[in-house]
């Protein structure tokens, strides 16, 4: 369980900003590492691990998040073909919800950062996409972890992780089609909305009955 924790928090690797100034000649590689560094400063903030604080600090890497990772992009591969019929507000809308739903989802369950080793084994580049191929060591452990990213205007974005064989992106994919095949935009809509007030009010739950002082 810890493990696949940590591989959700390496995702955030992804949503974690470096400079919005970075230019495309900044290698996929370059980019991901910065990322990886960026997150394990962040990670390691008191401030991630205070409840009084908590909620500020993931604002904090949600408005980093928004200058690495093209979160309309994520939400477009993981609606699939359906996306290309829809009107610009419900694009808008999709966007907005999901990028809730992954904040809820991951950045909330970032655990402490451990001490793990990142080592950087592979790159591949094919024309404006490219994958770096990432190996995570915890103690005696290894797992693959695949970022895949595009270039969009000069600049290496994160779409989609691949953490032990499965894509976030086609994880979400799968889910998604299931409503659309037989639904409409609106009601993939207001799954999602529904899956975040669900999360939100747990989460609430939660809080309320852990003991005090």
């Amino acid at each position: 369980m810890i493990m696949k924790r940590f591989i959700y928090a390496l995702f955030l690797v992804c949503l974690i900003g470096t400079f919005a100034s970075a230019m495309a000649e900044q290698t996929p590689t370059e980019r991901v590492k910065e990322g990886t560094d960026k997150l394990i400063k962040i990670l390691s903030n008191p401030d991630m691990q205070n409840p009084d604080k908590h909620d500020a600090a993931i604002a904090s890497l949600r408005a980093e998040a928004e200058q690495y990772i093209d979160f309309r992009l994520v939400t477009m591969y993981s609606v699939g073909k359906p996306w290309k019929k829809m009107s610009p507000k419900m694009r808008d809308d999709l966007t907005e919800a999901f990028v809730q739903l992954l904040e809820r989802s991951y950045l909330k369950r970032i655990p402490a950062y451990g001490g793990q080793k990142i080592d950087y084994t592979k790159e591949m580049i094919s024309g404006n996409k490219a994958k770096v191929i990432t190996e995570i060591v915890d103690k005696d452990k290894k797992i693959v972890v695949e970022f895949r990213l595009k270039n969009m205007s000069q600049q290496w974005m994160i779409y989609d992780v691949v953490a032990e064989g499965v894509s976030l992106v086609a994880n979400y994919r799968s889910q998604f089609s299931q409503v659309l095949n037989d639904g409409t935009p609106e009601e993939l809509l207001k799954l999602i909305r529904e899956r975040v007030k669900k999360i939100d009010k747990d989460a609430a739950d939660e809080a309320d009955v852990k003991p005090q002082g």
